[in-house]
């Protein structure tokens, strides 16, 4: 089972007939639907459901749901949307997931194929039998002039062995069964569906040809998650427990109004600080501090490690859209540039929905880079 590619590699194959995309979230499911028409890739169809009241919580909050009502969610969803999926592609939720970066010696895939459990040991707090692996070695970074070296006894070789840089995933298999129950519910055929780590999907649909160092961080309901892409492929990764939900959980408590309203009020000022934003702003600054600081720490670690500089932050997810959130983070990080991930501009979409989808897309970011992922195998 392969969880991942090289991301460069996204805009080709023979898939014939609508591929799509399905990003269960913490707060909300999404779904998009492409298809490959004239060598281009076109939005058929895209749709969202909330599962706040399905798990007895406020819209926006964060939820854990059965396999059973994840797949009720979805059937309504699909049903509103008008559609009925055959070729598949499911975002498994990075929480549920591990990637590391690890050097090996540069010896054959085979050989390094018997290395990969007993390196994964070291990184994997749970016994190995409670995941799957998957792994692939990195392409050689342009900025190395020479990989560093191995130094061997001379009865085993004359010359030094070099290293190569390798990820590792494991996904939890009970994350995996969860899916697979979800799958039956829906009637979907395992040989027309895949799954692909959600931060894979998401970086596939935000970055794009761009091989300089990146970082994207993607804000969901209870937790953000931040990860690097350089000359093409993920080089690193982070996760911290804050998410958008912090920060309506703090309005609602300081504002003393119930969680709804809170997320209401969040939506509508966000960090503007006008009038009744004035409260937002006050509790948000303090946790929105908390995630600038851990990637300001992420991404310095990373640069002083492979002595190079992240020319920009890509920033997506739900919490994405706070009005006001790239100010914030432009104070943090004054010399990179800032944007708004935007999947929806690999794609086709009809000239009218450009101002609805463009206000949507940064929570479309996983959605859509896992019904790429669907065209792009074919």
């Amino acid at each position: 089972m392969s969880f991942f590619d090289p991301i460069k590699e996204i805009l080709f194959g023979g898939h014939t007939g609508s591929s799509v995309g399905i990003d269960i979230g913490e707060s909300s499911i999404k779904v998009v639907e492409l298809e490959k028409s004239n060598e281009k890739v076109v939005l058929r169809n895209y749709g969202e459901i909330s599962l706040g009241s399905r798990a007895g919580v406020s819209s926006g909050q964060a939820t854990v749901l059965s396999p059973e009502k994840i797949s009720a969610a979805l059937k309504d969803l699909f049903n509103e949307m008008g559609i009925s999926p055959k070729h598949t592609t499911f975002t498994i939720p990075f929480k549920s997931s591990l990637l590391s970066v690890v050097e090996l010696p540069a010896v054959s895939k085979k050989e390094i194929e018997t290395m990969i459990p007993l390196e994964a040991r070291r990184y994997i707090p749970v016994p190995i039998t409670e995941v799957t692996l998957d792994w692939w070695v990195l392409p050689k970074r342009k900025t190395d002039s020479k990989p560093p070296a191995i130094s061997l006894p001379k009865s085993i070789s004359a010359e030094p062995l070099g290293k190569v840089e390798v990820i590792i995933a494991a996904i939890n298999n009970e994350t995996i069964k969860k899916y697979e129950v979800v799958k039956r519910e829906l009637r979907i055929a395992n040989s027309s569906s895949h799954f692909e780590i959600e931060v894979f999907s998401t970086l596939r649909a935000v970055v794009g040809n761009d091989l300089s160092p990146v970082m994207v961080i993607d804000i969901g309901a209870g937790m953000t998650k931040f990860a690097i892409i350089e000359e093409g492929v993920v080089r690193a990764s982070h996760v911290v427990s804050t998410g958008g939900q912090d920060i309506t959980l703090a309005v609602s408590k300081s504002l003393k109004v119930s969680v709804a309203d809170a997320e209401k009020i969040k939506c509508r000022t966000g960090m503007e600080g006008e009038e009744e934003g004035r409260d937002v702003f006050a509790v948000g600054e303090l946790i929105l501090a908390g995630i600038t600081n851990e990637a300001g720490r992420f991404m310095e670690n990373y640069e002083n490690k492979y002595k190079i500089k992240i020319s920009k932050i890509i920033l997506v997810g739900g919490g994405a859209n706070l009005k006001g959130l790239i100010d914030i983070f432009l104070k943090k990080f004054p010399s990179i540039s800032v944007a708004l991930g935007d999947p929806f501009a690999r794609v086709d979409a009809p000239a009218f929905l450009a101002p609805v989808i463009k206000e949507l897309s940064p929570n479309f970011a996983a959605a859509l880079g896992s019904a790429l992922k669907g065209i792009e195998e074919g």
